[in-house]
């Protein structure tokens, strides 16, 4: 008798597994960038990342100034994971990817202490944060650190049952995974938003190469042994940022015909790079065809929404149009981009007259047999 093949979640079907990766170092004292390839093995899930820039001042005058963009947005310009060298699961900047982690994680933000119980009331000390920037204040190294994560299985509702959608196969020998991340220098001597510590007066410093480094965990599944256990490999998860200067108060963007979207988190700058509050959006609309629009709303209800969802308030400049909702109704909610023409979104600020947006697409689109 035939033996009927394990369905994908049944215990023994696969093992999931949390592999440390190399880590990428800073490759100068004043940033460049940096390549890896992923083990082949497995079931890629999601990758975790631990950000780490470093700065020794060896003279201390006055203070310099650290950036707006936290450590992470500051010290990372750019991450890239890519298949082949040329088929792109995630492009972003630091910046992104510290607004998409907070984005992904719908049970509480990675830039707030995770509540715990104090020392005196259980006297078990809680552990180290993760998170440090520390200002500058005399002659020593000084170590700024920030989290991120990339989830590429996705939870999605069909048939009543949780499936995971975007699992990439790392077991292939015609394709490899790598991670490409581009430092910038921690330290220069005009303060700016992609600089974590800029130069006081009469202050010497140095990015430190050793401690200026980028982690990355791996976590995934191993291969079951009969192919027909394998869950659904059709769909690939990407995560891509794009950048649109404005100018006259008015963005228009056109989104790329490429696959479902999930959803589009728009980061809303103004021309000094800096993050604009909600409340100087007049308008964010979703539209496609001549003018069907579905979404028409001011900033603040973005900031509303996000509220209701995450249990929290957006990072600073951040609308969040959000067609996956955590995949609870499957996928019924989100955007074919292949069928909806002219499909774009259109933005109106009240004050901010120029500016740049940047606007991340996080979308599962169709991939051939791997």
């Amino acid at each position: 008798m035939a033996t009927q093949a394990k369905v994908w979640g049944d215990p023994g079907v696969a093992e999931q597994m949390e592999i440390q990766e190399t880590t990428l170092q800073m490759p100068t004292t004043t940033g460049g960038q940096v390549t890896r390839t992923l083990q082949r093995s497995g079931l890629l899930k999601k990758l975790r990342f631990y950000f780490q820039t470093a700065t020794n001042v060896t003279v201390f005058g006055a203070a310099g100034t650290k950036s707006v963009y936290g450590p992470l947005g500051s010290g990372l310009h750019r991450l890239r994971v890519e298949a082949n060298g040329q088929i792109p699961l995630a492009d972003l900047s630091g910046l992104g990817l510290a607004y998409y982690t907070e984005i992904q994680n719908r049970d509480g933000s990675v830039l707030a202490t995770p509540p715990y119980l104090s020392a005196i009331q259980t006297n078990v000390a809680g552990s180290a944060d993760l998170v440090a920037y520390p200002a500058q204040a005399a002659a020593a190294e000084y170590k700024a650190q920030q989290p991120a994560e990339l989830q590429f299985a996705l939870p999605v509702n069909i048939g009543g049952q949780v499936s995971e959608l975007g699992l990439w196969l790392l077991q292939n020998q015609a394709i490899d995974l790598t991670v490409s991340a581009t430092f910038n220098s921690p330290t220069a001597a005009a303060a700016g938003v992609e600089v974590p510590w800029s130069d006081g007066a009469g202050m010497t410093q140095v990015g430190v190469v050793a401690d200026t480094f980028l982690q990355i965990e791996r976590e995934l599944y191993t291969i079951p042994t009969d192919p027909r256990s394998y869950p659904n490999l059709r769909w690939a998860h990407q995560i891509i940022e794009y950048t649109v200067p404005f100018i006259g108060n008015f963005s228009r963007f056109p989104i790329p015909r490429a696959g479902l979207l999930l959803r589009a988190a728009v980061i809303n700058l103004d021309g000094s790079n800096l993050p604009v509050e909600n409340t100087d959006v007049a308008s964010m609309n979703f539209m496609y065809g001549s003018n069907e629009t579905p979404i028409a709303r001011p900033g603040i209800m973005y900031n509303e929404e996000y509220l209701m969802d995450y249990n929290r308030v957006p990072p600073k400049g951040l609308c969040l149009l959000d067609f996956y909702k955590w995949g609870e109704q499957g996928l019924k909610l989100v955007k074919d981009t292949e069928v909806l023409a002219n499909l774009r979104i259109e933005s109106t600020f009240t004050a901010t007259a120029t500016g740049t947006q940047k606007i991340i697409l996080d979308r599962l689109i169709p991939v051939a047999a791997r």
